[in-house]
């Protein structure tokens, strides 16, 4: 008898099973279309949905936490983007805030020395104020002019307030000045309401003092002192301060005078420098 031997190699029956399924759907979906909302296949598959709806809401449910957080991730990438770019943006607003507003108290200053030179009789030249002691027992600074600026040795440095000092050392670009607050500083002074002369001396620690005012021509607080011209070494005139302080104790031969000048030497920032007589003063002296 002869044995029945079936062939089991690859793609052997395959596309008659293909023809199969593509009959059988093409079956069913004729069936769907033509049976109503309560045919059989409509109700086979709201039971597949019926079963798998708490499936579906339970694999939403758990994946919810990791879709959450992948969006958070997302907007914070973003969001640091964002903030590092308007950061970025901040600072330099911020850079061009500073330089436009150091510009604008600059331009203030140099009106007021401007405006003060204009009111003087003195020819003067702006100086910078360059370099400041690296010690606190030197009250000097150095400033951008020299000789070649026609600055002087002894030449007097003011400011819009008042006296700054005198040149001590010149080279031909700039000029070492000591300040009036320094301990080696005098100024010969007048109090102006009384007319009392007197020395105004600094000290160690920048404080100023009037000293040898007469007894009879004592200040009292708020008083203003101004050069004397006397020794030649500052024009007459010039503000040095203001008096703050007066005690006159009947055993001292001379009252005991604090001041203050009137300007900010310790902050100064630009100064004038005295370089020669105005043109009138000169034809006054001539004459």
């Amino acid at each position: 008898m002869k044995r029945l031997e079936i062939d089991t190699s690859p793609g052997t029956g395959r596309p008659l099973l293909l023809v199969a399924l593509v009959v059988a759907s093409l079956v069913i979906t004729t069936v769907w279309y033509r049976e109503g909302s309560n045919g059989p296949l409509h109700g086979a598959r709201r039971v597949v949905l019926a079963i798998g709806t708490p499936f579906a809401a339970a694999g939403s449910w758990l994946t919810t936490p990791l879709r959450a957080a992948t969006g958070l991730v997302s907007d914070s990438a973003v969001s640091r983007k964002e903030y590092l770019a308007i950061k970025k943006q901040n600072d330099q607003l911020k850079a061009r805030l500073a330089t436009l507003e150091e510009a604008k108290l600059e331009n203030e200053r140099i009106r007021e020395l401007v405006k003060f030179a204009d009111a003087q009789d003195y020819k003067t030249i702006g100086a910078r104020v360059i370099g400041r002691p690296t010690d606190s027992w030197e009250r000097s600074i150095v400033v951008g002019r020299g000789t070649n600026d026609g600055v002087k040795l002894g030449a007097a440095v003011i400011a819009a307030g008042g006296l700054v000092g005198q040149v001590i050392e010149v080279t031909a670009t700039s000029a070492k000045v000591r300040l009036i607050t320094d301990a080696g500083s005098g100024v010969a002074v007048i109090v102006q309401r009384t007319r009392g002369e007197g020395v105004v001396r600094g000290s160690v620690e920048g404080k100023l003092t009037l000293d040898f005012v007469a007894k009879d021509k004592v200040p009292v607080k708020g008083d203003v002192l101004v050069t004397s011209g006397m020794g030649g070494a500052y024009p007459k005139g010039v503000v040095v301060g203001e008096v703050t302080d007066v005690t006159a104790p009947q055993a001292d031969l001379f009252p005991k005078v604090s001041a203050t000048s009137r300007v900010a030497i310790d902050r100064i920032e630009e100064v004038l420098v005295l370089i020669g007589l105005a043109p009138d003063e000169q034809a006054g002296a001539a004459e």
